[in-house]
């Protein structure tokens, strides 16, 4: 089985901004790089000991503990001197220039990476220019679609219990029974990305049922919640668009729209489940995704030998991908291989909490 990550060096993203940069504005635009820390992480470190909100930060997308990367950031109410004073572990901040609008989520073009793929053997690496836009395993963690399935049910004390943080299991110890309560201890940003992980494992599903219906399939891969489907057609599904549900979210496609209602009675879920009137700010829309993406400036190195698996093979591969893509989705399908179906013998699948 190859292995990416083995080094934080293994795995490098450089995200394209969207920020315009001008002589003026309110806002201080820095280049953030970190290595093995993850985006959310850094932020709450930053908020804190510059004394600002955690939203006075501005962020364009969450980027993997387990890599090297580069990022826009946006931060409101800190002198500059301020922020470039600060001394923080694994991570360097470059001032950029100043904007009038802060770093949003989306606001960048692509992302470019660079990955080194370690232990090989015999797997055959296949050049691909388009890519089944699944959500990677690194959205889920252990627990992240449960937790976000049972907020979106209403089972609040279930999904507390999926969380271990200091913040709520003080709050319970003096207000015993209010979970609703507890989980507001959390930032905005952290909730939703519960939810967005429950969203994201019924868009995978939809996609993968779909794609084995329509498409000529190339290999199944299982994943925590299922298997991704990947298939040699890609590029005749690069007009294709499948909804991430939410509480009002559309499909023309007749097809895909009744593979998502099965889902949906599946999960015992409706649209207005969605609507989540105890946290207001949870309350989700549902949009389109692109069902494929293209693979841009795909580039495979030559084999070298591994130093960090004696005996075994190892590559550089670099290439672009849309906002919002996973690089080692892109991975699974460009490396040929073969994967039991206990690979992820530990993890149950994240949707049977009931």
């Amino acid at each position: 089985m190859y292995k990416i990550k083995q080094l934080p060096e293994d795995f490098v993203v450089k995200e394209i901004p969207l920020a315009d940069r001008k002589p003026e504005g309110k806002y201080l635009y820095f280049l953030m790089k970190k290595k093995g820390r993850n985006t959310l992480d850094v932020i709450q470190e930053l908020a804190r000991r510059l004394h600002l909100r955690e939203k006075d930060i501005g962020f364009a997308g969450s980027k993997d503990r387990h890599a090297v990367t580069e990022q826009m950031i946006s931060i409101i109410g800190a002198k500059k001197e301020n922020i470039e004073n600060l001394k923080v572990r694994d991570v360097s901040l470059e001032f950029q220039g100043l904007g009038k609008v802060p770093v949003s989520l989306g606001d960048l073009q692509e992302n470019e990476f660079e990955i080194v793929v370690r232990n090989l053997e015999g797997q055959k690496i296949s050049r691909v220019d388009f890519l089944e836009n699944y959500f990677g395993e690194q959205r889920f963690s252990l627990h992240n679609a449960g937790i976000g399935k049972h907020i979106i049910k209403k089972e609040f004390r279930q999904a507390v219990g999926l969380i271990d943080d200091a913040k709520i299991n003080g709050f319970l110890k003096e207000h015993l029974g209010d979970f609703v309560g507890a989980l507001k201890r959390l930032p905005i940003r952290m909730l939703r990305m519960y939810i967005n992980a429950y969203q994201s494992y019924i868009w995978n599903e939809t996609a993968a049922r779909y794609l084995d219906k329509k498409g000529k399939s190339m290999k199944k891969v299982p994943y925590s919640g299922g298997e991704w489907v990947f298939v040699s057609n890609s590029r005749d599904f690069k007009d294709l668009k499948i909804p991430i549900v939410g509480f009002g979210y559309e499909c023309a496609d007749e097809e895909i729209r009744s593979i998502t209602e099965e889902i949906m009675k599946e999960e015992r879920l409706s649209p207005s489940d969605f609507i989540i009137k105890q946290i207001p700010e949870l309350t989700l829309e549902g949009e389109l995704r692109k069902a494929v993406v293209p693979v841009q400036n795909l580039k495979i190195g030559r084999r070298a030998k591994d130093e960090l698996n004696p005996g075994m093979m190892k590559v550089k591969i670099s290439f672009a991908l849309p906002k919002g893509s996973y690089a080692t989705i892109a991975i699974e399908k460009i490396i040929s291989h073969v994967v039991s179906r206990n690979y992820f013998p530990s993890v149950n699948k994240f949707v049977s909490f009931y």
